[in-house]
């Protein structure tokens, strides 16, 4: 992948200077002032999220600020086609100044590549700007044996488990600390023959989601790498019971009777609806129990822990949803104005802009103000997103072979459509020997 990558680069350089040589961006102004033009690519195309709005308006704030810098901001919504323009971009030579992304092993090749600029500079030059980040939300785009980092997020998330208050009330259930106690309730509501919580596994990541709640209040990350790694197998003690857990819960009906056939979507609209009393989802979830009717009939806890393992409590699935990179080779003008908008778009008024804006949330810094207008179930959900031990992404987030996050993926929603454990694992196991 890397040659690959290093090919296409060298050949775009290559065409570009067959076709001759230019300034990297810069043009003068009407009244005789250069003017750098930078190049930023995000996914932020909408004016209803607060994230969308804070970036959207910053750039322009910033424009009218720095009348010497040019921002060409091109928003693009779909994942598929962003993840194609990217591509393209940098197959051309023409990386973008400012990309958005989510780091991690599919953003590996490229740092190895030297395309991107390590941010360790930055941050060693304004310690302010650098040490409000959680420092954990910068593994994103942290590799091994690569020093610094190569990306700062712009948001993070964590799961947890949404519940009916009114379901819990009617039934004269206690809300779980421990999954002992999470599936005597599943027993109680099934017994009144109500789905506990519904899993829509046609978007195979909800299984996955599942799958890294579990293994991280069982194990500690050290040992889930260690088999994402091959060092350890996958029908290892600690994995095999995490897996077999998915499977019974399957089994007993818990996550409902079309699971490989419900999507994401139908599974957020049962538990809405008030047909299901519980819902795994993630912090950006709040936004539509806000916009739900009675919202307040809602309620936020953490998942559950293992008795047994009571070490790993919390431990959270959790890390950052995307982040901001700049590119290496684009000239020391447009590498200057780059890093200059990145700590705007980044500086700690635009994460407390997007918090107002959003009325709560959880973000990837240790500089957010206490806000009044905060929606009930922010609030609750900050109440419990304390003590954190800590944050990891799916375990698929950190296997060296990009195939392998997808084969787990899968290999779950087989499990759910009928295949064993032992064969479950064995087929993750073929793609990790793989690496």
């Amino acid at each position: 992948m890397r040659k690959k990558i290093i090919g296409l680069v060298l050949a775009a350089i290559t065409m570009t200077s067959l076709v001759g040589c230019g300034n990297k961006g810069s043009n003068m102004s009407s009244e005789g002032g250069d003017i750098v033009t930078i190049k930023v690519l995000s996914r932020y195309s909408s004016d209803q999220g607060p994230d969308d709005i804070v970036f959207n308006s910053r750039i322009e704030s910033f424009m009218d600020e720095n009348p010497n810098i040019k921002v060409e901001h091109e928003a693009i919504g779909d994942e598929a086609t962003y993840n194609n323009m990217f591509k393209t971009s940098i197959a051309t030579g023409d990386a973008p100044d400012i990309f958005v992304n989510y780091g991690g092993t599919q953003f590996q090749d490229y740092v190895e590549s030297g395309l991107f600029y390590d941010l360790s500079k930055v941050a060693a030059e304004d310690k302010e700007w650098a040490d409000k980040y959680i420092p954990t939300m910068l593994d994103a785009w942290k590799y091994e044996d690569i020093e610094g980092f190569y990306g700062v997020p712009v948001a993070c998330f964590a799961t947890g488990v949404y519940y009916n208050k009114d379901l819990f009330a009617q039934n004269g259930l206690e809300v779980p600390k421990t999954i002992e106690e999470f599936e005597k309730v599943c027993d109680a509501f099934m017994s009144k023959g109500i789905t506990p919580f519904a899993l829509g596994d046609k978007d195979n990541f909800r299984g996955a989601h599942l799958l890294a709640n579990l293994i991280l209040k069982r194990e500690n990350f050290d040992y889930t790498k260690s088999v994402i790694d091959g060092e350890t197998k996958w029908n290892d003690t600690a994995m095999k019971e995490v897996f077999e857990v998915m499977s019974s819960w399957q089994k007993k009906g818990y996550l409902g009777d079309n699971i490989t056939t419900l999507d994401a979507t139908g599974e957020q609209a049962l538990f809405l609806n008030g047909e299901t009393p519980m819902h795994i989802n993630g912090s950006w979830f709040m936004t539509q129990i806000s916009e739900a009717e009675n919202p307040e009939r809602f309620g936020f806890i953490p998942f559950p822990y293992f008795e047994k393992y009571p070490e790993y409590k919390n431990n959270w699935h959790s890390g950052t949803s995307e982040g901001i990179s700049i590119s290496a080779n684009n000239g020391e003008e447009r590498l200057e104005a780059s890093i200059k908008l990145l700590k705007y778009l980044t500086d700690a008024d635009a994460y407390n802009e997007s918090q107002k804006i959003a009325k709560g949330g959880i973000f990837p810094v240790t500089t957010m103000e206490e806000i009044d207008d905060i929606t009930p179930i922010a609030k609750e959900f900050n109440e419990v997103f304390v003590d954190v031990q800590d944050t990891k992404l799916e375990p698929g987030d950190y296997a060296k072979n990009p195939q392998l996050r997808e084969e787990i993926r899968d290999a779950i929603q087989g499990m759910f459509a009928g295949t064993s454990v032992d064969d479950t694992l064995a087929r993750i196991q073929k793609v990790t020997d793989m690496q």
